[in-house]
């Protein structure tokens, strides 16, 4: 008989819950992340920082808005899934699955087309350096061939976690990173094949990723088993996940837009620039997947007991989420600080690099604090059904504040720190927005 694995969050202590709901998913994104940065590790040692430049930087946020955006829709499957599950609702459970899967499909047919042909247009567009431009092309067209599988692991591994399961999307993600980086070894420094040996490992490792988690949906006798012949129809359910992954996923491209306008804007300093930007965007990572891991396990939580009917306890939930916040964002990025010369070390050993990649995150890394309460008033607003509100407050905070600082400030201020910035200043404004939104709506919801 086959052990349970979903964990349900409606009952017990919130904090032991969320935590013990958050560490499975905050391993699991920081192999995730490892995909890329072993890439840009290998490549930066053994090809070159044009490489290195060519693999990050601008390549890396064409990925981040096209697989982004579906990655941010796929949220709408995810609370839906968690509101099933926490009603114990199992026959809309089965056919939002099974849904979710098939939009996971069609979608990925669609974005290989398009980021296959577009990614050299794309690349023009953004500034990106002509030493780097071949590289930079070669590396998104083979990426995008093998877009498919990322986003069914993604969209499968989201609807394992919508139940509780954060364990097993982390066990297939540490062995795919193994496979990953006996894949980057093998083609980049045993092969030289350069850029492409490095796609080649990314995609090939993907595609045992969705395997895995495509195989442990057909085959589990939960719940939420993915049942490929027809069932039972339920459109709300459609509805549904349309109504709360459509604005999710286009707040997560707010953010790449915006980061690719910045993007823009650090090309034009050059290739050494663009290297120690592309290095730190690696370093800051572990940042930036630490705080999608907690808005996931707020998000979660939130939607199993709200489907559950048990509003007070996600009222508490927050709360608890303040404390976790503020301790993560102080645990992340204290070691980055105290060790920022070692770890900038470890993508380029360019003098000039170097420097520049220390002077950006010394200036940066203290500010990140201001972004902790975007992503949990952000989660329990999702968590609730409501993606439209997150969606607004991200394109006035980052598309549209962020934007108009990073392209008018520099000319005014010229200079990388003016540039950077924008980030600061835009993080503040929105995490402001999402905490009186809650406010407003926790009040109106009492007077209710």
């Amino acid at each position: 008989m086959e052990r349970k694995v979903a964990r349900d969050i409606t009952e017990g202590s919130i904090w032991k819950n969320l935590l013990l709901y958050f560490f499975p998913i905050w391993f699991g994104s920081i192999f995730q992340q490892m995909y890329t940065t072993v890439d840009a590790v290998i490549v930066g040692r053994f090809v070159g920082k044009e490489a290195l430049a060519a693999l990050g930087g601008t390549s890396g946020l064409l990925v981040d808005l096209s697989v982004g955006f579906f990655i941010g829709a796929s949220t709408g499957a995810g609370v839906i899934i968690s509101h099933c599950y926490g009603a114990k609702d199992e026959k809309r459970l089965t056919y939002g699955v099974r849904t979710s899967m098939k939009l996971a499909l069609i979608a990925g047919a669609i974005l290989m087309f398009v980021g296959f042909f577009g990614s050299p247009i794309a690349l023009k567009w953004m500034n990106a350096p002509e030493d780097i431009l071949s590289a930079a092309t070669l590396y998104l067209k083979v990426y995008f061939l093998g877009v498919i599988p990322s986003l069914l692991y993604n969209m499968g591994s989201g609807i394992l976690r919508a139940v509780g399961d954060a364990k097993r999307p982390l066990y297939y993600l540490i062995f795919t990173t193994f496979v990953n980086i006996g894949l980057d070894i093998l083609f980049v420094a045993v092969f030289h094949m350069g850029i492409l040996g490095a796609a080649l490992a990314t995609i090939l490792s993907q595609l045992v990723s969705a395997i895995l988690v495509l195989k442990t949906l057909l085959t589990t006798k939960e719940s939420y088993r993915l049942v490929l012949k027809k069932c039972e129809a339920y459109p709300e359910v459609l509805r549904q996940i349309v109504n709360v992954g459509l604005p999710a996923g286009f707040q997560n491209m707010f953010y790449t837009v915006s980061n690719i306008v910045i993007q823009a804007q650090v090309n034009l300093f050059g290739t050494d620039v663009v290297a120690a930007w592309t290095a730190i965007s690696k370093i800051e990572g572990v940042f930036w997947l630490t705080m999608g891991a907690f808005g996931t396990a707020i998000m979660t939580f939130t939607g199993q007991n709200y489907g559950a009917g048990k509003t007070e306890r996600v009222k508490k939930g927050v709360w608890v989420g303040v404390g976790m916040g503020i301790g993560l964002t102080a645990v992340i990025c204290l070691p980055i600080l105290m060790f920022a010369k070692p770890l900038m070390s470890v993508f380029s050993t360019d003098a000039t690099v170097l420097e520049l990649g220390l002077q950006y995150i010394y200036f940066l890394l203290p500010t990140y604090i201001t972004y902790t309460g975007t992503e949990l008033f952000g989660g329990v607003i999702k968590g609730k059904g409501n993606s439209f509100a997150p969606m607004v407050i991200t394109f006035v905070s980052v598309f549209g504040i962020r934007n108009l600082w990073a392209i008018f400030a520099p000319s005014i201020w010229p200079g990388m720190n003016t540039v950077m910035l924008s980030y600061p200043i835009s993080w503040s404004i929105s995490s402001i927005m999402f905490a009186v939104y809650y406010g407003i709506s926790e009040w109106k919801s009492r007077k209710k």
